[in-house]
């Protein structure tokens, strides 16, 4: 249906189907996964209704229910999402990089497994210099403040995490606190300001619904507000942007693709 160029977004909160949909295009080459590990959830579940499933003991119910793991979900490469996630192709700065978020956070969580895997191609984009794309958004986020913030602050978390003693003096729990509050301080100004350059605006097809009361309005401006500001886009439109006028990509007419 879409035969251009195409990047996808994910972060450590990205999970489940959105992990299924990055590791399939990233596999057959097809996009850039732009962002953080994902969360790493490549198993399916059912819920089943134990007052349903168990006939009498009407004296005990509600019975409950029980969540019980099926299936697992597996890349045509083989490998599966579970527990790994999927590694971007570009890694971007994030708050969470260095503390456990996750399948891998959870001690019971079922382990990476790996099947024999397919023949698979694809003849509609192929992305072929990833290393060109990577190199320069490399030097992009080295010289931004808001993304050398970002990896300030997951030095922090990270801190704050593996701290496991407090004093039970009032006075010092106090003080701790204050100085706490007084570092997350410095971490206010990211993606506080807009972004010179990057505009946001509603697709036509949507102005319709979006004028429909004032608080989809207000709505709506708030998010466009946000994303003015949002250094994760400008820096995926900036990938972009050299995915196109670069040399990453065959199959496709260059200045098909400009237009």
């Amino acid at each position: 249906q879409y035969e251009g160029p195409l990047i996808v977004m994910v972060n450590s909160f990205s999970a489940s189907a959105s992990e299924i949909l990055a590791a399939a295009v990233q596999d057959y080459e097809r996009a850039v996964i732009v962002g953080s590990q994902t969360f790493g959830k490549g198993t399916v579940q059912r819920f089943i209704d134990l007052d349903r499933a168990v006939r009498g003991n009407n004296s005990f119910r509600p019975l409950g229910s029980l969540k019980i793991t099926m299936q697992k979900f597996y890349r045509v490469n083989g490998g599966s999402t579970q527990l790994r996630g999927v590694t971007p192709d570009i890694e971007l700065p994030d708050r969470y990089a260095l503390i456990d978020v996750g399948e891998r956070e959870y001690p019971n969580a079922m382990a990476w497994s790996e099947l024999p895997g397919l023949e698979y191609s694809q003849d509609v984009f192929n992305v072929s210099n990833k290393a060109y794309l990577r190199e320069r958004s490399k030097i992009r986020v080295a010289n931004n403040n808001d993304f050398n913030l970002i990896q300030k602050q997951a030095m922090w978390y990270k801190k704050n995490r593996e701290k496991t003693s407090y004093s039970l003096n009032l006075d010092k729990h106090k003080e701790f606190l204050e100085m706490k509050d007084k570092e997350s301080k410095q971490f206010k100004a990211i993606m506080d300001a807009s972004i010179e350059g990057l505009t946001i605006t509603n697709l036509p097809e949507d102005i319709e619904d979006i004028n429909f009361d004032e608080t989809t309005q207000a709505n709506n401006e708030d998010w466009i507000k946000y994303r003015s500001k949002d250094i994760y886009i400008h820096e995926t439109l900036s990938i972009m942007r050299d995915l196109i006028d670069g040399t990453s990509y065959t199959t496709l007419d260059r200045d098909k693709i400009k237009k």
